[in-house]
């Protein structure tokens, strides 16, 4: 009886070794994607023509809509505001009414008056001395700079307007002194609005001008139809 438990547990054993080795591998159905979801197709296979045209065709169609957009801009510039919160001001208005604004900040040099003065003598001492000969000149309104970029030069006025300038240096001039005039520039923060809007846009941009900001139209970043 052992021997006959023993050897129907080989032949169980045998049996169970033969199906593993000789039976057909069940086969077993994959799905690369889900349905609904298009395969991915690689660069590679743009130009291959057993892939299809649905890619390239897909492409060429969002790259030409972007293209079309971009010409179908109209670009305007308003300005220049003198002060940041104004232009700010506008830019919050015309949000809703524009595809994109931008503000752009620049820096302008502009005559802010005329300085009339002897230029740097090569000592303090020199320069006081001149100081002393235009008091006994009957010279009023002058003063010796003793610190800076002017060190050692006697300023003799700041006047807004030329004529008033040119006045005072001819006066020194007929009382013996060599007296220049030098403009005096002042830098001032100017800002403007940049905004584009769509060629079927119902918004004015004339809307924006004023007595002083005036807008005009322009080309827009990266037209290259021009």
């Amino acid at each position: 009886m052992r021997y006959l438990f023993i050897v129907l547990l080989l032949l169980n054993i045998g049996f169970f070794i033969w199906l593993e080795r000789f039976s057909a591998i069940p086969q077993k159905t994959f799905t690369a994607v889900d349905p609904g979801i298009r395969s991915l197709v690689l660069l590679s296979e743009l130009n291959d023509p057993s892939s299809g045209d649905s890619a390239i065709d897909s492409f060429n169609t969002q790259d030409n809509s972007h293209s079309r957009e971009v010409i179908n801009l109209r670009c305007f510039a308003a300005g220049p505001y003198r002060d940041e919160a104004n232009v700010l001001t506008a830019a919050e208005n015309i949000k809703s009414s524009v595809l994109k604004s931008t503000i752009r900040r620049l820096t302008t040099t502009q005559e802010a008056g005329y300085w009339v003065y002897i230029p740097a003598l090569p000592s303090r001492a020199e320069a006081l001395k001149k100081g002393r000969e235009l008091a006994a000149a009957y010279v009023k309104d002058y003063y010796v700079v003793t610190s800076g970029n002017n060190e050692n030069s006697i300023s003799l006025g700041l006047y807004r307007e030329p004529f008033n300038a040119d006045n005072r240096v001819n006066q020194l001039k007929q009382k013996g002194f060599a007296v220049e005039k030098e403009t005096r520039l002042e830098q001032w923060p100017e800002f403007w609005l940049d905004f584009s809007l769509g060629e079927d846009s119902e918004f004015d941009p004339q809307t924006l001008q004023s007595e002083n900001i005036a807008v005009n139209e322009i080309i827009c970043p990266g037209d290259k139809s021009s």
